[in-house]
C-alpha cells in the first residue's frame, strides 16, 4: 500500500520543532568549556546546576547564574558567588588558565564573574573574547596593572573592575574604546592622573573612579556630552574645579583636594539630581542657585570654606530632600524653604542667626573668610611648589593653618613612601604664640582635628597624635605657655610617623566595606506613618525596652518591615536641637549593621518642642548568633559558617570605627545583639548610637561590655573595648557555650592559652562538639590565637580590627584548603598571623 503523503503543514511544524530544539542545544565544545570553568572555579554552588543537566541553554536564570544562548552559541555567562569564604578557589587556581579556557567562547558578549575570590593579574588571554561587550569582574582580588590587551576588545560597552586591587595608572588606551558607555573602577589602588584620552569617549554615561589614590588636575571632560554619573570620591584631585558636561545627573567630588571656587556654570546643570562637594577646601561665595536647580534632590557642600549671606526668602527645589551646609563660613538666615519638615537639613558650624544647630559667632566667619582669600599670584605659587602651603592670617587662625599644613604634608608624602619632614619647632611655636586666648587655641586645635580625620587614611597610625592634641590642648590649655608645650608634644609625635608605614597599614583596611546597598534613601518620616505602621504603637508591636529606649516593629505602606526606637525627651527643645545627632545616625548604613532608614519627631502642639525622637531602622526577623552556636536547640552553624559570621561582625565594627566621622566606639557588643538573617548574613542590631546630652550617652563614652562587671576599665582606649568584645564573641563561637559573667572570660581565655601549646587532640577536646571534628588544626589554632590576643588585659596589647579581619580570612582559607585536600597533609601554607606594630 502506498503511504499517504504527509501534509505540507505538518512538515513545516516538524521542521520548526526540530529547528527550535537544535537552536537551544549548545555546541559540544562549548558545553565542555563550561564544565571546565566549573572545575577551575572549584565547583562553586552558583554553577551547581551544570552538573544536573546537559541542556545548558534552558537553565532558568537565577541571582547567581545566568546563561544565554543564541542559536548554538553561548552569548552570556554571568556567575555571582554567594559567599567567597564558603566556596574558596582550589589551591592550584590560575587566572591565566581560566581566561584561556573562556577564550574558546568566541561568541560571548557578556561575561560577569563577581564575588568568586579570583586572584592574580588579569591575563592577556582576555583578548581572545573578541565579541565581548560587557565585562564585570568586580569584588574579587585581581591585582597588578590593567592589561593593554583589553584595548583590543573594540566592542566593549561596559567595563566594571570594582572592589579589586588593581594598581598603577589608568591606561591611556581607554580612550580608544569608542563604544564605552560605562567605566567603573572604584575601590582599587589606582594612582596617578586621569588620562586626557578619556575626553574622547563621547558615548560614556557612567565614570566611577572613587576610592582610589588618584591625584592631580582633572582633564577636560566637557566633550563627554552623554555623561550622566561622575563619582571621584576619596581621591586627591584638585585644586581646580573640573570642566564638565551639562547633562550630569549625579556629581560626587567628596573628599578630594579642590581648593578654589565653584564655577558659575554649575547653575546651568538642569538634570543634576545629586551634588556632593563635601570635605574639600572650596572657597568663595556659596551659589544659592544650587538650591533651586530644576532636578536637584541631594546637595552636600559641608566641610568647605564657602562664604556669603543666606536670606530667608531664597527659593529651593520642592524635591530637595537632603541638604548639608555644615562647617562652612555662611552668614545670615537659613532660607525658609529649608526649614526641616519633610527634608533633612544640616547647617551647623556656620555663623547663621538660626542657632538651633551649633553656630559660630558672626566674627568667626568674617576672620576665617579673610584668612582663606588668596591672590592670583599666591595661587600660582601653590601650584608650582607642590608643597603644603602655610597661609598666614590673624590671631588664632595662623597656628591652626600651620599645623594643618603639617598634617597635609604627611598625607602628600605617604604615597612617596618617605619619612615625613616636619617644619622646625620654632616655626610652629611662633605660630601658636600668636593665639590670644584659650578659646582661640581650642578653635585652632578643633580645626586641626577635623583636617586629620579628613586627610589621613589610616586613623590608627595617627592615634597618638590626635590623643596628644585632645589631652594637651582641649582639656589642659589655660594660657599661651601651655599651648606652646602642646605644640612641642605634637611635633615630637608627628616626627615619629613613617609615611611608608601609614600606606602599608592602610592597605589592610577592608576593600569589601559596603554601604547599605539596596536600602531606600534616609529620610524624615511623618509621625502618622509610624502610627499607621504600628497600629498607633499598640502592645502587639512592642518588642523590647533597653538602653536605646522602647523598640517597636512595624510595616510601612509599601510592605517594608521596620524597627522603631523611641527616645523620650526629658527637656523640651525644638527639632533643630537634635539635628546633629540625626546627621550622625543617618550615616549608619552598612551591610553588617541593622541600618538607619530615617527619623521622626513628636512635638508638643502648643510650643513645637520635642517630646519624643523616633529612629527608624531596617527590621531583621531572625535569630541571634548565640542561638546558632551555643544553645542546645535548633540548627548549629558549621565551623566555616562561624568564621564567616565572625568576619561579618568585625566588618560591621570596622565601619563604625572608620567608615563614619566621628567613629563610634565602645559599642557594648554582645553576641545576643548579632542577628543572622535567613541566608546567615550578619547584622549588628545594637551599637553606641549617638544621642543627645540629656540622655547622658554621648559619642565616645565608655559603656559596659555586656558582661556583668568591669565597667570602669572600658572608659579608656575606646577602640580596644570593641576588640575585647569581639574576643568574647570568638570565645563563645569556639567553645559553643554561653558566656554570661565577666569572671568566666579570664578562666576560659587561660584554657585556650594552655590548649594552644598542647597537641591537636587536647585542643579539640575543649571545642564545641558540634564542630570539633570538622575544623582543621591550623584554622582552629588561628582562631584561638586571635581570640586570646583580643582578650588581653592590657588594651594596648590587643590587635587592631584590621588585624583580626586578616586572621579570620586566613582561618577560612586554610580551613577550606584542608577540606578540599584532606587526604594530602603535606601542604604548608603561609604564616598564620601577621605581626603588628
Amino acid at each position: 500500500m502506498t503511504p499517504k503523503p504527509v501534509p505540507l503543514s505538518h512538515l513545516l511544524l516538524l521542521a520548526l520543532f526540530l529547528g527550535i530544539q537544535l537552536s537551544d542545544q549548545l555546541e559540544f565544545f562549548q558545553s565542555q568549556t563550561l564544565l571546565k570553568v566549573q572545575q577551575l572555579l572549584g565547583y562553586p554552588s552558583a554553577l551547581g546546576r551544570l552538573s544536573s543537566t546537559t541542556d545548558f541553554c534552558n537553565i532558568e536564570p537565577t541571582t547567581y547564574l545566568t546563561l544565554v544562548c543564541y542559536e548554538d552559541s553561548l552569548t552570556q555567562l554571568q556567575v555571582v558567588g554567594n559567599n567567597e569564604f564558603i566556596t574558596p578557589l582550589p589551591q592550584n587556581f590560575s587566572s591565566d588558565t581560566l581566561f584561556a579556557t573562556l577564550g574558546s567562547l568566541s561568541s560571548l558578549k557578556v561575561l560577569s564573574l563577581v564575588s568568586l575570590g579570583l586572584w592574580g593579574s588579569l591575563p592577556e588571554s582576555i583578548a581572545q573574547l573578541s565579541s565581548l561587550e560587557i565585562l564585570n569582574i568586580s569584588s574579587n582580588h585581581f591585582n597588578g596593572a590593567i592589561p593593554s590587551q583589553l584595548s583590543l576588545l573594540r566592542t566593549l560597552q561596559s567595563v566594571v573592575l570594582d572592589d579589586n586591587k588593581f594598581n598603577g595608572e589608568i591606561p591611556n588606551w581607554f580612550g580608544s574604546l569608542q563604544g564605552l558607555a560605562m567605566l567603573s573602577m572604584k575601590n582599587n589602588w589606582l594612582s596617578g592622573r586621569i588620562p586626557t584620552s578619556l575626553d574622547s569617549l563621547h558615548t560614556l554615561r557612567v565614570l566611577d573612579l572613587s576610592n582610589n589614590q588618584l591625584s592631580g588636575e582633572l582633564p577636560h571632560l566637557k566633550n563627554l556630552a552623554n555623561l550622566q554619573v561622575l563619582n571621584l570620591e576619596n581621591n586627591t584631585f584638585g585644586p581646580h574645579f573640573p570642566s564638565l558636561p551639562t547633562k550630569l545627573v549625579s556629581l560626587v567630588l567628596r573628599n578630594n583636594s579642590f581648593r578654589l571656587g565653584v564655577p558659575s556654570y554649575l547653575s546651568s546643570f538642569y538634570l543634576l539630581q545629586k551634588l556632593d562637594l563635601s570635605l574639600n577646601d572650596f572657597v568663595g561665595p556659596f551659589p544659592p542657585s544650587l538650591l533651586s536647580l530644576p532636578s536637584i534632590n541631594y546637595l552636600d557642600v559641608s566641610s568647605n570654606k564657602f562664604t556669603g549671606m543666606l536670606f530667608n526668602n531664597m527659593s529651593c527645589n520642592d524635591d530637595l530632600h537632603f541638604v548639608n551646609l555644615s562647617s562652612n563660613l555662611l552668614k545670615g538666615e537659613l532660607p525658609t524653604c529649608l526649614e526641616p519638615k519633610t527634608r533633612v537639613v544640616l547647617y551647623n558650624r556656620n555663623c547663621l542667626s538660626n542657632n538651633n544647630q551649633d553656630q559660630h559667632p558672626s566674627d568667626f566667619c568674617s576672620n576665617e573668610a579673610l584668612a582663606v582669600r588668596i591672590t592670583p599670584h599666591q595661587q600660582k605659587h601653590r601650584r608650582t611648589t607642590g608643597k603644603a602651603v602655610l597661609v598666614s592670617s590673624m590671631g588664632g587662625v595662623l597656628g591652626g593653618v600651620l599645623i594643618v599644613g603639617v598634617v597635609i604634608l604627611v598625607v602628600s608624602r605617604v604615597h612617596k613612601k618617605q619619612v615625613v619632614k616636619i617644619p622646625s619647632k620654632s616655626t610652629l611655636e611662633h605660630a601658636i604664640s600668636q593665639e590670644d586666648n584659650e578659646d582661640e587655641v581650642k578653635t585652632t586645635t578643633r580645626s586641626i582635628m577635623e583636617h586629620i580625620i579628613k586627610r589621613v587614611p589610616d586613623k590608627h597610625a595617627v592615634k597618638t597624635l590626635t590623643r596628644s592634641i585632645k589631652e594637651h590642648v582641649w582639656r589642659r590649655v589655660n594660657n599661651k605657655r601651655a599651648a606652646r608645650a602642646s605644640t612641642r608634644s605634637i611635633i615630637e609625635h608627628v616626627s615619629s610617623v613613617n609615611a611608608a608605614k601609614l600606606l602599608t597599614d592602610a592597605r589592610y583596611i577592608s576593600e569589601t566595606m559596603k554601604m547599605g546597598a539596596g536600602l531606600p534613601a534616609y529620610r524624615t518620616f511623618a509621625l502618622d506613618e509610624l502610627k499607621e505602621a504600628t497600629n498607633n504603637f499598640e502592645v502587639s508591636c512592642f518588642i523590647s525596652e533597653g538602653p536605646h529606649g522602647q523598640i517597636y516593629k512595624g510595616v510601612l505602606s509599601d510592605g517594608m518591615h521596620i524597627a522603631i526606637r523611641g527616645l523620650k525627651m526629658s527637656k523640651r527643645h525644638g527639632p533643630q536641637t537634635y539635628m546633629h545627632h540625626v546627621e550622625l545616625i543617618s550615616k549608619l548604613r552598612h551591610s553588617h549593621l541593622v541600618s538607619a532608614l530615617g527619623h521622626a519627631f513628636e512635638c508638643n502642639q502648643d510650643d513645637s518642642c520635642v517630646n519624643n525622637v523616633y529612629f527608624i531602622f531596617e527590621f531583621v526577623p531572625s535569630r541571634s548568633l548565640r542561638s546558632y552556636v551555643s544553645e542546645s536547640s535548633g540548627q548549629k552553624l558549621s565551623w566555616t559558617q562561624r568564621i564567616a559570621a565572625a568576619i561579618g561582625v568585625v566588618k560591621g565594627i570596622q565601619f563604625l570605627h572608620t567608615g563614619i566621622v566621628p567613629g563610634l566606639y565602645s559599642n557594648n557588643l554582645k553576641i545576643t545583639d548579632i542577628l543572622l538573617d535567613n541566608n546567615h548574613n550578619v547584622k549588628i542590631s545594637s551599637y553606641n548610637l549617638p544621642r543627645s546630652a540629656e540622655n547622658k550617652r554621648m559619642i565616645g563614652n565608655g559603656t559596659s561590655s555586656g558582661l556583668k562587671g568591669n565597667v570602669q576599665a572600658r572608659i579608656k582606649d575606646a577602640d580596644k573595648n570593641d576588640v575585647y568584645d569581639i574576643g568574647v564573641i570568638l570565645l563563645e563561637i569556639i567553645l559553643g557555650r554561653p558566656i554570661m559573667f565577666h569572671n568566666e572570660v579570664g578562666t576560659l581565655k587561660d584554657l585556650l592559652q594552655v590548649s594552644i601549646k598542647t597537641d591537636d587532640i587536647a585542643r579539640r577536646s575543649i571545642v564545641d562538639p558540634a564542630v570539633h571534628k570538622e575544623c582543621s588544626d591550623e584554622s582552629l589554632m588561628t582562631m584561638m590565637e586571635i581570640c586570646v590576643r583580643c582578650l588581653s588585659s592590657e588594651p594596648t596589647d590587643r590587635p587592631s580590627v584590621e588585624d583580626i579581619l586578616w586572621n579570620l580570612h586566613f582561618a577560612v582559607q586554610v580551613q577550606n584548603l584542608w577540606k578540599r585536600d584532606s587526604s594530602d597533609h603535606s601542604y604548608s601554607p603561609a604564616p598564620s598571623s601577621r605581626e603588628t606594630s
